[in-house]
């Protein structure tokens, strides 16, 4: 008797093991898709650039390009999804710098050409010394943060932890549990993440900086609830404006597009 509660005790620590590794590769391989080849660069908008390589703080190297506007009147460190890299933002490169403003754009550990392996600490040590590289470039011009989808989240914490100028989130979450909660309703997923990205709770924090809100109703990859339940979160200065398309559209870059107006306010305010 005693050796067979012996066998099934071990039967059920060996069980829940292999479903505690399953859950985390899971987990990772779900939340972090990066990207090695970049097939886009800034050349194929016919812009300059410049290939840049900074440290994080535990030494990890990362890569990007920083992209100079013509008597720029701020700087844009763009944080971008989990499953791209920087050729995936490249088309981007034009709508900032026309608008007058230097570019960086940069990969997280594990994306592109950056060392490393991606971690939800690790992000947010990069988008620190990815602040810091533009800071050093930018010639104390204004940073803003930019971050898209899961670079939402980045942008966010970035915007606490260094003195960003305006803070910009489009198609962002309120948290891995509040999308865990609505991928798998039935399931208590929320409970066992290793990751909480709460950009909400976050956002909370940051009063007095000039923030907006991007999202679209149509959004087929980020819930749009979960985007007003970040918007609803964040400390005034605040606002949210409706987007239009799937969750890679830009359509606030567009002019007379959803958002475009709203956008073009917001960076007015930065003048050359």
């Amino acid at each position: 008797m005693k050796k067979t509660l012996g066998s099934l005790a071990f039967l059920l620590v060996v069980g829940l093991a292999a479903g505690w590794i399953y859950l985390r590769r899971s987990e990772y391989s779900l939340l972090y898709l990066p990207a090695p080849d970049i097939a886009v660069t800034p050349a194929h908008f016919q812009l300059r650039y410049q290939d840049v390589q900074f440290l994080s703080a535990d030494g990890t190297s990362l890569t990007g390009w920083w992209i100079p506007a013509n008597r720029p009147r701020g700087t844009v460190v763009f944080c971008h999804g989990n499953g791209s890299n920087v050729g995936g933002s490249a088309h981007l490169a034009p709508e900032f710098v026309k608008r007058g403003f230097n570019l960086l754009l940069w990969d997280y550990r594990g994306y592109g050409r950056s060392e490393g392996r991606p971690s939800e600490k690790g992000f947010y040590a990069d988008a620190r010394a990815a602040f810091e590289a533009a800071e050093a470039m930018s010639r104390k011009l204004p940073i803003l943060a930019f971050g898209h989808s899961l670079g939402g989240a980045v942008a966010i914490q970035l915007a606490k932890d260094r003195p960003v100028a305006a803070l910009i989130v489009q198609g962002a979450f309120a948290s891995a549990a509040d999308m865990a909660r609505r991928l798998y309703p039935n399931l208590p997923i929320d409970r066992l993440l290793s990751v909480s990205y709460d950009a909400a709770k976050t956002s909370a924090e940051l009063k007095d900086l000039p923030k907006l809100f991007g999202h679209s109703p149509t959004d087929e990859v980020i819930p749009f609830q979960s985007g007003r339940i970040l918007h609803a979160a964040a400390a005034e200065p605040k606002r949210f404006v409706l987007l239009a398309g799937p969750h890679d559209d830009n359509s606030w870059f567009v002019p007379g597009g959803a958002g475009n107006a709203e956008l073009e306010e917001f960076l007015a305010a930065f003048k050359p």
